[in-house]
C-alpha cells in the first residue's frame, strides 16, 4: 500500500513538472510582440496612415456628381394676359457634372508625398515598438533568471544551516558540544529558510512582471528556460565595438531615428503645400442636365414627357481659372508655421540623435564596470569559499565557534550574489550595444 502511495505521488508531482511551461528568451518577445497592446495600437495607427495615403492619391482623380429633382409649385401666378391665376405645376430635373482640378500650384503632388512620409515614419514608429518591448522582455527575463539563481544561492545556504544543525545535534550527543551552539545553529536554519522564503517569492514576482509583460491571461504554470549564456571573459569585453562605431551603425538602422528624419522630410512637404496656395489654381468642369415642366391647371407641358427628356438636355464644359490676390495673409502665415515646424522637426531629430548616443555609450561604459564587477566578485567567491571551507572544516573538529562560521557563511553568500548581479549586468548591456549595432536579441 505504501509503495502505490508513492507511486501516485510521484506520478502527481511528475505531471505537474510537465504541465509547467519553461519559456525561452525568443519565445517570450515573439509572444509579446503578437500580444502587446501597443504595438497592436502603433499596427492600427500605421493602417490610418495608410488610409491618408490612399485619400489624398484620389484627390488626382475628378469628382462626379449627379443629381435628380422633384419640385411640386403651389398658389397664384402671373398668366399671359396678365392676370393672376392658380398654378399649380411640377418640373423634374436630373443632372451630371464632373470637375478636375487641372493645377494647383503642385499641391496634390506634394500632399501624396507628405502622407508618404508620414505612412513610413508611423511604420517606424511600429518597429521602434517592437524593439522597446524586445527590451523590455529581455530585461525582465534577465531580471528572472537572476533571481532564479538567487533561490539556488538561498537552498545551498539553508542546506548548509541544516546540516550543521544535524552535526551539532550528533556531536551534543556524544557530548562534544553544548546546547548553545545547537541552539544557535537552529535559529541561523531559521534565519536561512527565510530569506530562502524571501527569494523564492521574488523569483515568483519576477516571472509575475515578465508574465503580465507577455500579455497573458495567468501567470499559472509559468516558467523560464535558463539559456547557456556565452563566457564572461576578457574576449568577451574586447569583441564589444566601440561607442561611436555603434553609434554609426545605430544611426541609419534603428527607427526611434529613422521615423524623425521622415518626419523631417514630411514637415518640408509640408512647406511646398503651404506655398502651393500662391498659385493660380485651374479646374476642369463638364457636365449633362435635362428637366420637364407640367401645369396641373392648363394641362400645358413644353412636349412629351420622352421627348422632352430625349431633345431638352443640355451639356456644358468649362475651364475655371482661381487667381489668388489677397487673403488677409493666411498664405503667409501658413508659409511661416511650416519653416517653423522644421525647425522644430530638426531639434527632434537632433535630440533623437543625442539620446540615442547617450544610450549607446551609458551601456558601454556599463559593461565595462560590469566586467569589473564580475571580476572582483568572481575572486571575492573564491576568497570566501576557502574561508568558508576552512571555518567549515574548524567546526567539524570541534575548534571553531559559530560566530566565525556564520560570518564566513554569510560572506560567502553576499560574493556570490554581488558575482550574479555584476553578471546579468553585463550580460544585459552586452545585449543593447549588440541590438544597437543591428543584432538579433537572441542567446
Amino acid at each position: 500500500m505504501q509503495k502505490t502511495i508513492l507511486l501516485l505521488l510521484s506520478l502527481f508531482v511528475g505531471g505537474a513538472l510537465y504541465a509547467q511551461e519553461r519559456w525561452s528568451l525568443e519565445r517570450c518577445v515573439s509572444y509579446a510582440l503578437q500580444h502587446n497592446a501597443q504595438v497592436r495600437r502603433a499596427l492600427v495607427t500605421s493602417k490610418e496612415y495608410n488610409v491618408r495615403l490612399n485619400t489624398a492619391r484620389n484627390n488626382r482623380l475628378p469628382d462626379l456628381n449627379a443629381s435628380f429633382g422633384q419640385n411640386i409649385y403651389f398658389g397664384r401666378g402671373p398668366s399671359r394676359d396678365g392676370t393672376y391665376k392658380d398654378n399649380t405645376q411640377m418640373s423634374t430635373s436630373m443632372g451630371v457634372t464632373a470637375s478636375l482640378t487641372v493645377f494647383a500650384g503642385l499641391r496634390i503632388k506634394h500632399d501624396i508625398s507628405a502622407r508618404h512620409l508620414d505612412l513610413k515614419a508611423s511604420l517606424q514608429d511600429l518597429e521602434r515598438a517592437r524593439e522597446d518591448l524586445s527590451l523590455q522582455i529581455t530585461s525582465l527575463f534577465l531580471q528572472a533568471l537572476f533571481c532564479k539563481e538567487l533561490v539556488g544561492v538561498a537552498e545551498r545556504q539553508t542546506e548548509l544551516s541544516r546540516r550543521l544543525v544535524e552535526r551539532n545535534e550528533l556531536m551534543l550527543q556524544g557530548g562534544r558540544s553544548v546546547e548553545a551552539a545547537l541552539l544557535e545553529s537552529r535559529a541561523q536554519l531559521s534565519n536561512d529558510e527565510l530569506n530562502q522564503a524571501q527569494s523564492e517569492n521574488n523569483l515568483t514576482l519576477a516571472l509575475l512582471a515578465l508574465s503580465q509583460a507577455l500579455s497573458r491571461e495567468s501567470a499559472e504554470d509559468f516558467d523560464i528556460e535558463p539559456p547557456a549564456t556565452d563566457s564572461i571573459s576578457p574576449d568577451a569585453l574586447n569583441r564589444i565595438k566601440q561607442p561611436s562605431a555603434i553609434f554609426e551603425t545605430a544611426v541609419s538602422i534603428r527607427p526611434m531615428i529613422r521615423a524623425e528624419e521622415l518626419r523631417l522630410e514630411s514637415s518640408a512637404r509640408a512647406l511646398q503645400i503651404a506655398k502651393a496656395a500662391r498659385y493660380p489654381q485651374v479646374v476642369l468642369s463638364g457636365g449633362y442636365s435635362n428637366s420637364y415642366f407640367y401645369s396641373f391647371v392648363s394641362g400645358y407641358n413644353n412636349v412629351a414627357f420622352f421627348n422632352q427628356l430625349r431633345n431638352n438636355g443640355n451639356e456644358f464644359l468649362g475651364l475655371s481659372v482661381n487667381i489668388p490676390i489677397f487673403n488677409r495673409m493666411a498664405t503667409r502665415n501658413q508659409i511661416s508655421s511650416a519653416r517653423i515646424a522644421i525647425e522644430a522637426q530638426q531639434i527632434v531629430v537632433s535630440e533623437a540623435r543625442l539620446a540615442l548616443r547617450k544610450e549607446i555609450e551609458t551601456a558601454y561604459y556599463n559593461v565595462r564596470t560590469s566586467f569589473k564587477k564580475y571580476t572582483a566578485a568572481a575572486q571575492s567567491v573564491l576568497s570566501a569559499t576557502e574561508v568558508f571551507n576552512y571555518e567549515e572544516n574548524r567546526v567539524a573538529a570541534g575548534r571553531s565557534n559559530m560566530y566565525d562560521y556564520n560570518d564566513a557563511k554569510m560572506r560567502l553568500e553576499k560574493a556570490e550574489s554581488n558575482m550574479l548581479q555584476a553578471k546579468y549586468e553585463f550580460i544585459f548591456n552586452r545585449k543593447i550595444l549588440g541590438f544597437y549595432a543591428g543584432e538579433p536579441i537572441t542567446y
